[in-house]
């Protein structure tokens, strides 16, 4: 019985080191004081020498474990930046909708759709088959109703 009780413990020792060495510790932000071009020329050489002597710090700060807060006001007046636009969401082809005028649709209505057809616009009396509504929902295709 002793035996079965040691091997346990030794199993929930092994567990227990485990979990500890997946637990990261949470970092309080880091109080930055910037007022001039010269303290941030300053911060930066600083990260960079913190970076190389401590790849733990390096890996904190890449991860975003490490984050940084400015502690006073900048002199500087904020500057902004517009957005660019990503270049895969300017380059994504737009969904085609298709509509219907039929009062009902069916399976093969749907499967002679465009695979590019993402929405289905049908008057509001129009009735879709069970099967054309599976086959819709398969291809991701949204059923939208007219109110004519």
């Amino acid at each position: 019985m002793s035996a079965l009780r040691d091997e346990i413990r030794a199993i929930l020792r092994d567990e227990i080191a485990a979990l500890r060495s997946e637990i990261t510790p949470q970092r309080m932000p880091e109080q930055v004081h910037i007022r001039t071009s010269a303290d941030l020329d300053r911060f930066a050489r600083d990260l960079v020498m913190r970076a190389q002597s401590d790849s733990g710090f390096a890996a904190a700060v890449a991860s975003g474990a490490q984050c940084f807060e400015l502690s006073g006001a900048i002199s500087a007046p904020a500057v902004t930046y517009p957005q660019r636009p990503v270049a895969s969401q300017s380059a994504a082809p737009r969904d085609k909708a298709e509509e219907f005028t039929k009062r009902l649709v069916t399976e093969r209505d749907i499967e002679g759709l465009e695979q590019s057809v993402k929405m289905l616009r049908v008057p509001k009396n129009c009735r879709l088959t069970p099967l054309a509504n599976d086959e819709a929902r398969r291809r991701g295709i949204r059923i939208e109703r007219l109110a004519t």
